[in-house]
């Protein structure tokens, strides 16, 4: 929603799809400084809500709340009650001025509570989409999980964008049986490279990352934070370099660990293998995707047992015919079939991370044939077209 943010293009992709389809749709989102609330081209519009009375403090949303995905950051748990009530109040002027068919709330924290105190008893269906964080943080709090179980028994209806996040929000005893929905991927803009496209990517990302244009090259993509596992990437380099010494790994994202992922590369001896590349905006990344020889998902479950639900990245990926290794946690085994669309290995096994890495650097046959299935599987499956169908038909059940 603003230039250079990635944590929620899923949610941008699906407003924006079914404006297309034909719906009025209206986001109410915590301001930020960097927020593009005029967006005439996208069908939808964006209403802000003002938290706290100075620019230069705005702890609430776009994936800032939580200390590397493991604890709220202090300053967040100061904001969450002005901001709650702020949120809370800007719903309900919203709906004193129109009348609404559905009101559908992103995470099941914070924002599921909120929406449905706002709702009332007798306020329009509600529907909740569950992401990894808030689930995380409702399993990891009493008083939390209670504010979380209140917003499903006030639901018409729950996705998640996994089974095994599914089965999690389940276990909680309230609502309605979740559905999985998994995210989906602009197959258009995440597509494969021809042979001028590719050699000119990564020409332009030699230069701008200072990598060796004729190097195998391993991309990562993400927020720097416990979950996304890139320690584990750093940590499989040595064995990767011992048989492809000129290889590297260009981390792409920015976050709180950047400073502890320098430090373990250097200490692992592999500084001058391991790029971290910083932020990307989210338009240039299909051109990352498309020059590497193979994306690593390398997810874990972080310290305090966070997890991604399924990470973006992943469906980038596969849409863009470049072969994956991931890590069979979560949501990435319902997308990923081991050995046709992509490779899985068992978290946090650096050596496993190395040997897949290895087998598909060593086959470029096999790297053609997974990529090829991975790009075939993503167009027919999860490009966005067909999920914000399926989502449409949530808004016409839970209207029902």
């Amino acid at each position: 929603m603003h230039p250079g943010d990635s944590n929620a293009v899923f949610v941008q992709a699906v407003c924006e799809g079914l404006a297309r389809l034909g719906h009025e749709i209206e986001v109410l989102l915590p301001w930020h400084p960097d927020l593009q609330l005029d967006r005439p081209d996208s069908g939808v519009k964006l209403r802000a809500f003002h938290y706290t009375p100075t620019r230069r403090w705005h702890p609430w949303g776009y994936a800032q709340a939580l200390s590397g995905d493991r604890r709220l950051r202090p300053d967040a748990y100061v904001a969450a009650i002005p901001a709650a009530l702020t949120a809370w109040r800007a719903i309900r002027r919203l709906r004193a001025k129109r009348d609404y068919d559905l009101l559908h709330a992103h995470w099941l924290i914070p924002n599921a509570p909120i929406v449905a105190a706002a709702r009332g008893t007798e306020g329009p269906p509600m529907v909740i989409s569950c992401h990894g964080s808030g689930v995380f943080l409702a399993e990891r709090f009493s008083w939390v999980r209670r504010l979380a179980e209140y917003a499903l028994a006030r639901s018409a209806a729950v996705t998640a964008c996994s089974a095994e996040l599914a089965n999690r929000v389940a276990a909680m005893g309230q609502g309605p049986r979740p559905q999985r929905l998994p995210y989906g991927v602009d197959t258009r803009r995440f597509a494969p490279l021809d042979v001028a496209q590719r050699q000119a990517a990564r020409r332009e990302l030699a230069r701008r990352h200072d990598l060796p244009a004729d190097a195998p090259w391993l991309l990562a993509v993400g927020r720097l934070v416990y979950k996304k596992g890139f320690d584990v990437l750093i940590n499989a380099m040595p064995r990767m370099l011992a048989t492809e010494p000129q290889a590297r790994a260009l981390i792409v994202g920015s976050g709180p660990l950047e400073g502890e992922l320098r430090e373990q590369a250097e200490r692992a001896g592999v500084s001058s293998r391991v790029v971290l590349a910083g932020p990307v905006p989210h338009v240039e990344l299909p051109r990352y995707f498309g020059a590497a020889d193979a994306v690593v998902v390398p997810s874990v479950h972080g310290p305090s047992g966070n997890v991604d639900g399924l990470p973006n990245t992943l469906m980038e990926a596969l849409a863009s015919g470049t072969p994956v290794v991931a890590s069979a946690v979560a949501g990435i085994p319902d997308v990923v079939v081991h050995g046709e669309n992509g490779l899985l290995v068992a978290e946090n096994d650096a050596a496993a991370l190395a040997s897949a890495l290895l087998r598909l650097l060593d086959d470029s046959q096999l790297r053609g044939a997974i990529g090829a299935r991975a790009r075939s599987n993503a167009a027919a499956e999860l490009d966005w077209s067909t999920i914000i169908k399926s989502f449409e038909q949530v808004y016409r059940d839970a209207c029902a």
